[in-house]
């Protein structure tokens, strides 16, 4: 799991995967989940480097209230972790409440965001973000690249910039038909409830 964030307030500075809005980049704080192929590989390292190696959930972030749980559990323990080496132990994290309530995503086949940056991943972009706080970004800010006795710089700007599309394909789930009107029909709700009469008479 990566963690990409930027100290930087300057507009127009743009992680591996953003949302561009009225001419304004939005979104692009970004929690990166990494899998490998099993079934091709034995381990993350030889799949990091092979065909259809690895597959990246990019769960872009946004600050807001309520920040998810399970990122709740992570940034819970940044203060035992704030230089390189040092451990803190989670009983437990559930990868699938980490992710935000929506089936819709964007995929793509393209490339890690850290060095090396092999042309070994299919991507899920997902189509809403998930929260964090002003506090828990505060912590995030707060690590360091170095050790104790050597902190080096903040963990601040560790991302990778957007690339070109390079004729790569983008697929999606999500459906753009706007027939029905100016909201995207995945984002409507679509609920109804049914009731059987006969079995509420007494």
């Amino acid at each position: 799991m990566n963690v990409g964030e930027s100290s930087s307030r300057r507009h127009g500075v743009v992680r591996p995967h953003a949302i561009k809005e009225k001419g304004r980049w939005r979104l692009s704080r970004m929690v990166q989940i990494y899998g490998y192929n099993s079934d091709l590989y034995g381990n993350m390292s030889e799949a990091s480097q092979m065909s259809q190696g690895l597959v990246g959930l990019a769960l872009l972030v946004q600050i807001g209230e309520p920040s998810n749980m399970e990122l709740r559990l992570l940034t819970s323990q940044l203060q035992h972790i704030i230089y390189k080496g040092q451990q803190a132990e989670l009983k437990s994290l559930s990868i699938r409440e980490l992710l935000p309530t929506t089936d819709f995503y964007m995929t793509y086949d393209g490339s890690t965001t850290m060095p090396g940056c092999h042309e070994t991943v299919t991507w899920l972009v997902m189509n809403k973000p998930i929260y964090i706080t002003k506090q828990q970004l505060y912590a995030l800010r707060k690590l360091f690249q170095g050790d104790q006795s050597n902190p080096k710089a903040p963990l601040g700007n560790n991302y990778r910039p957007a690339q070109l599309i390079h004729h790569r394909v983008v697929r999606t789930n999500i459906d753009f038909n706007r027939s029905s009107g100016q909201s995207c029909p995945t984002m409507q709700s679509s609920l109804f409830y049914q009731a059987n009469y006969n079995n509420w008479r007494q």
